[in-house]
């Protein structure tokens, strides 16, 4: 006995003129490439124009007290590093923030969890919270100074309330707005406190927890180099200050090439902090 296979046939869908419409064929793998290629080319190019402008300009057009020729920046950066005078003072910006960015997101969390789960004490700590959050830090270094002196415990508290509040605020609100329909399913569970907490508050907050984390990590990098910038005897901000009282622009420039690169680094790892947290969570279906 033989059997028939009946096919619908759907026409094309046309456009306005009445005519079949053309189906966009995705972009091809080597296209992409080249494309890629092209703008990564693009970028070299104007950085390297602007680089051999700076160079060219610097000493002819334009005072060298002024703007220092990109070779003598890089030449100075890389006695810092053969000497070891960049590793001696990066050692002791990289402590005061590694420091700071573990208690000030610790603390935070643990609060955050903590006040999430007495809902009256949070609401009468989150005025608090948001009070002090309107406070420049900025300012209160001078405070901290002279709290702390001009050591590293200044640096690390800067960097303790710069991480505290970001982490904080984002944590709390995750925790207190933890999805109804995760609420419900613990409920349906008969899960107790701790569970409740740990398997289904915990776990939905982590995206937000992900990217508080992604903007704490770099504030808190500029926080410590601006506490170094203000008072302190050692630390890339203390570079900073050092190079720009002596009128030195090619050290004060090779400073803030270090600060732009630490920055970058801190930015790309909070980025790839945030992709591994969030493989944690399962993606809800549409």
């Amino acid at each position: 006995m033989s059997t028939v296979v009946v096919t619908e046939h759907r026409p094309a869908p046309a456009d306005a003129a009445g005519q079949p419409a053309a189906v966009a064929a995705p972009e091809s793998p080597p296209r992409r490439r080249r494309g890629l290629a092209l703008r990564a080319l693009l970028h070299v190019g104007f950085v390297g124009a602007v680089l051999t402008a700076w160079e060219l300009s610097s000493g002819r057009w334009i005072d060298p007290l002024l703007l220092s020729k990109p070779s003598e920046v890089l030449r100075q950066l890389w006695d810092w590093i053969v000497t070891g005078h960049l590793a001696f003072h990066l050692q002791f910006t990289l402590t005061a923030l590694v420091i700071g960015f573990l208690l000030g997101a610790v603390v935070a969390f643990g609060l955050a969890v903590l006040f999430a789960e007495l809902p009256r004490a949070g609401r009468f700590a989150e005025i608090y919270i948001i009070v002090f959050n309107g406070i420049p830090t900025i300012a209160l270094i001078p405070v901290f100074i002279v709290w702390f002196g001009f050591g590293i415990e200044t640096k690390i508290f800067m960097g303790f309330l710069t991480v505290f509040f970001i982490v904080f605020i984002a944590s709390f609100q995750a925790l207190r707005n933890t999805d109804s329909r995760y609420l419900e399913l613990a409920r349906v569970l008969e899960a107790n406190t701790w569970q409740r907490l740990v398997k289904f508050r915990l776990w939905a907050a982590v995206p937000f927890l992900a990217s508080a984390f992604k903007l704490a990590l770099p504030a808190t990098a500029l926080a410590v180099v601006t506490a170094e910038f203000l008072g302190s005897n050692r630390g890339i901000g203390f570079l900073l200050i050092r190079a720009s009282n002596l009128l030195d622009m090619a050290s004060l420039f090779a400073a803030v090439l270090v600060v732009t690169a630490l920055v970058q680094i801190l930015t790309l790892a909070a980025a790839a902090l945030e992709s591994r947290l969030l493989t944690w969570v399962p993606k809800e279906k549409k």
